[in-house]
């Protein structure tokens, strides 16, 4: 028995077979809402937030603290589930924000509102210290929303959101947060059946309430506030 040409028509006829398998999955694009069941995605991507700075800058104000290193960056996840009209449902949370601060400014020369922080402190060239002189607060941010995907544009699929966002916040200089609307408009691109990218601007209106300090009562200000997100979706 010959192998070569029994191989020949084998790998001939598995070919054949596969050719339809290879022609459904070679478009390489998202299936259309419109024309598929029920999808479920997840998007994990970072987030430039301009609220990050308001916490900064009224830490500084409410505190006397000074800016030693921050960078509005965050990393935002989100759960969807897409129905086959191109509405859908989204949860998730982010950017996150972590402060961590050294409550000891040599400009004022002694600690601020010191008995509320610390029972036992040093003293070095006139200058009040504390043997534990870090303050530590995060806001970690929930959301809620519905979108709309509409139909894809050339090597566009656009998609609108609105819903509500909570920021959990707490820690030394935090108080907890209250809820606001956010919004937002994006698209994806670079679309294949498991994989797309996309780009999104939005805005949250919610907030947290910076404690009240030496130098400035309590005020509320918003974390996030403007973002621009930049995702992959699996």
């Amino acid at each position: 028995m010959k192998l070569v040409p029994l191989t020949l028509r084998v790998s001939a006829v598995l070919a054949c077979l596969s050719l339809p398998l290879l022609a459904q999955a070679r478009s390489g694009i998202i299936p259309s809402p419109r024309d598929s069941q029920t999808e479920f995605h997840v998007e994990v991507g970072i987030t430039y937030a301009s609220g990050m700075n308001n916490v900064v800058n009224q830490l500084k104000k409410n505190f006397g603290l000074e800016d030693d290193n921050s960078f509005p960056l965050g990393l935002k996840i989100t759960a969807i589930a897409k129905l086959p009209s191109g509405l859908a449902f989204g949860g998730g949370f982010g950017p996150c924000q972590y402060y961590r601060v050294r409550t000891y400014n040599p400009r004022y020369g002694s600690y601020y509102n010191q008995s509320y922080y610390y029972d036992d402190y040093y003293y070095d060239s006139g200058y009040r210290y504390s043997y534990d002189d870090y303050q530590e607060s995060y806001i970690f941010p929930v959301f809620a929303d519905i979108r709309y995907y509409f139909p894809k544009n050339s090597v566009l699929t656009p998609f609108v959101r609105a819903g509500i966002a909570y920021p959990i916040s707490g820690g030394d200089f935090l108080s907890a947060g209250i809820p606001g609307a956010i919004g937002a408009i994006g698209a994806q691109f670079i679309e294949t059946r498991y994989f797309a990218m996309g780009v999104e601007v939005g805005y949250d209106d919610s907030k947290v309430q910076v404690k009240s300090g030496p130098f400035h009562p309590k005020e509320k200000v918003r974390p996030t506030e403007w973002t621009i997100s930049l995702f992959a979706a699996f």
